[in-house]
């Protein structure tokens, strides 16, 4: 398999959607390779079955572009917890070598797949390039950065996602057996119109603290390293020195 330049790591089908949909919309827009993988089939999810849940998984590849979606197959309710869960991932990574991993952020968070699966994928990351570990060509991605699902925290990096956020709307949106369907079904915490417009507010509060529309958390352990000093002499895009986009959260 080709090595991939970005891989999503998900507990369930659906949470890179919600959590970094618009950076793989972003990626693969500007020609860079991403592929999905999830941990679990969201067997245990109160609505939908995994069979429609697998159907609506490829949808939302499809809408982001992400040519490669791959499930590892570990029990959803139970990520982390068995014996052999790391090894699995690890061989997962080394399969598809990815440069750049994205996983859910990994201390806290409602679901306790989501944080499980933060600290399994950093922990599978490390030893996917250790030789003698589990199966496959040794492997260890570049960076780790953590996206956000439930639980807030304070950003390292925001995104700006805006170009590409009706196509993250749409990607989630493919997920009709668990975001907005009619309340006549079993309601959920994430059933309805409330939860996509807290995804809504979410990013607008994030976008605001960069000056813009839309803005996706990310969270990195380490520092990044920059090959300039930032804003100080524009680059090829970049806005002239001085003129910043209003914004309300700034750390002068």
């Amino acid at each position: 398999m080709k090595p991939v330049d970005v891989l999503a790591v998900a507990a369930h089908p659906d949470d890179a959607e919600v959590g970094c949909g618009g950076v793989l919309a972003l990626c693969a827009r500007d020609g860079a390779s991403t592929a999905i993988a999830d941990l679990t089939n969201g067997e245990l999810s109160t609505n939908g079955t995994p069979e429609l849940r697998d159907r609506e998984a490829a949808e939302a590849a499809q809408v982001l572009g992400v040519a490669t979606r791959v499930a590892v197959g570990l029990p959803d309710g139970s990520v982390g917890a068995g014996a052999d869960h790391r090894d699995l991932v690890v061989e997962m990574i080394r399969r598809l070598r990815p440069r750049i991993v994205l996983a859910p952020y990994p201390v806290d968070d409602r679901h306790p797949d989501h944080a499980a699966a933060g600290r399994l994928v950093r922990e599978a990351s490390f030893f996917a390039g250790v030789v003698k570990r589990a199966t496959g060509e040794p492997h260890r991605p570049d960076r780790i950065y953590h996206y956000m699902l439930h639980h807030l925290f304070e950003p390292t990096f925001v995104v700006d996602v805006s170009p590409v956020w009706e196509q993250r709307l749409a990607a989630i949106a493919a997920y009709r057996s668990q975001f907005g369907h009619a309340f006549s079904e079993q309601r959920t915490a994430i059933g309805g119109t409330t939860f996509l417009e807290f995804l809504a507010a979410r990013a607008a509060v994030h976008g605001a603290m960069i000056g813009v529309p839309r803005g996706e958390a990310y969270h990195c352990v380490g520092p990044l390293g920059v090959d300039r000093l930032p804003d100080a002499v524009p680059g090829p895009g970049d806005r002239t020195p001085g003129d910043h986009p209003p914004v309300y959260r700034t750390n002068l």
